[in-house]
């Protein structure tokens, strides 16, 4: 009895650790399935992967090379935000020196932030009609002169019409600028131009009726460029 007791204990244990193998086997099965699916899983966002990152290395270039041509904001020196001249005249008050120092540091900054060697000053005036004691022929060769020699006196030149006298105000901007700017690698060319009455604050053309004081349209604008965009690809 004890005999048959025993052996049917060793049946049992035997039925017991094959059902444990079984189990084990179904189980290792199973993991090996997943694991499986996991890689190729993986394999295939990893490909993905990949391809997104040459996407993204591509897109990349072209923002690169847009970002190349893009200009940056355009800078406006009204006398309504402090930048004022006196009536008929060019030179700079020491307020407007003070503020004009403000602004250099974002001049400076958007020269290497957009890759621009080259300022652009414009001068513009309001449409008042400009009235002139001392009226010469000799402006543009004396405001030439000026132009050439930061040092000189801008209130000894006597412009006859707002044009000439957006220009020189332009001039004195630009040689603060020159001045200022004569460190910075960034920069290599300060150009002066005028808009005179012509262009109101809106960057259109003025009306010929439009005639009364506007701070607004008494304003200095500056821009920054690219020499190399200038040059003929050719």
């Amino acid at each position: 009895m004890r005999k048959n007791n025993q052996t049917t204990m060793q049946s049992e244990i035997f039925i017991v650790l094959m059902i444990v193998a079984i189990l084990l086997f179904i189980i290792a099965s199973v993991t090996l399935t997943n694991i499986k699916e996991e890689k190729e899983s993986l394999q295939e966002i990893l490909s993905e992967y990949n391809i997104h990152k040459d996407e993204a290395s591509k897109l990349k270039k072209i923002i690169d090379k847009l970002k190349k041509h893009k200009q940056p904001p355009l800078i406006t020196l009204d006398e309504a935000s402090g930048y004022a001249f006196n009536s008929g005249l060019a030179n700079l008050s020491t307020r407007f020196r003070k503020n004009l120092r403000k602004m250099i540091r974002k001049i400076k900054r958007y020269a290497q932030k957009y890759n621009c060697d080259t300022i652009e000053v414009y001068g513009y005036t309001d449409g008042q009609p400009f009235a002139s004691v001392n009226g010469t022929a000799k402006f543009d060769k004396e405001l030439h002169l000026c132009l050439a020699n930061s040092g000189c006196n801008i209130n000894k030149i006597q412009p006859s019409s707002n044009l000439e006298l957006g220009m020189q105000r332009a001039v004195s901007v630009a040689n603060f600028l020159k001045s200022n700017l004569y460190s910075d690698p960034n920069i290599k060319i300060v150009r002066p131009y005028s808009g005179g009455q012509f262009i109101d604050s809106n960057g259109k053309i003025a009306p010929l009726s439009n005639t009364y004081s506007n701070s607004s349209r008494r304003r200095i604008e500056i821009r920054l460029s690219r020499s190399r965009d200038l040059k003929s690809k050719e």
